[in-house]
């Protein structure tokens, strides 16, 4: 599937940009929550930030539905500096 095709991400979608979060940020979250490391990439290329927060204070490190993902985004992100 692809991102924003799960069963409700449409809504959270709004509700983060509700929250005034850029969009590319809510997408790294989004792509973090479901592992698309593909993506996240794109994403993080293109400038997303990951340690942006939520209403609930989470990132798109807390998002990551693993540890690989977690490892990835900090490790692109420490290349990138």
């Amino acid at each position: 599937m692809g991102m924003l095709a799960v069963e409700g991400s449409y809504d959270k979608m709004e509700a983060l940009l509700n929250q005034n979060i850029h969009p590319v940020d809510i997408l790294l979250m989004l792509a973090a929550s479901e592992g698309d490391q593909p993506k996240i990439e794109e994403l993080l290329r293109a400038g997303a930030v990951y340690d942006v927060k939520d209403a609930d204070g989470r990132t798109a490190i807390d998002r990551a539905v693993n540890e690989e993902i977690k490892a990835f985004i900090l490790g692109f992100s420490v290349q990138k500096a």
